[in-house]
């Protein structure tokens, strides 16, 4: 059974962003507000820019721990969704 939940909800951010450093690390999603749930994201597991139509979109794939999250941002609208995430398995 495939644990990822198909989401493709707009959510709320709070990042940090770096002066220096590897590009993978220079903006980093901390924080997330997703249902009205404070979701605090402890790791970055992958980050990697990609193109839908003219605009470009930045995918972090995060953890809070037990969950696993595949956020975009819209660097056009300057907007976060929360496209997926993968429940911890009971």
């Amino acid at each position: 059974m495939d644990p990822t939940i198909q989401i493709n909800e707009r959510v709320d951010v709070v990042a940090s962003f770096a002066r220096q450093g590897d590009v993978g690390r220079l903006c980093i999603p901390r924080k997330m507000r997703w249902r009205g749930q404070e979701i605090e994201l402890t790791e970055l597991a992958l980050r990697h820019p990609t193109v839908q139509g003219k605009r470009m979109i930045h995918v972090f794939h995060v953890s809070d721990g037990p969950n696993g999250y595949r956020l975009e941002f819209d660097a056009e609208r300057l907007t976060w969704t929360l496209v997926a995430m993968i429940a911890e398995r009971l």
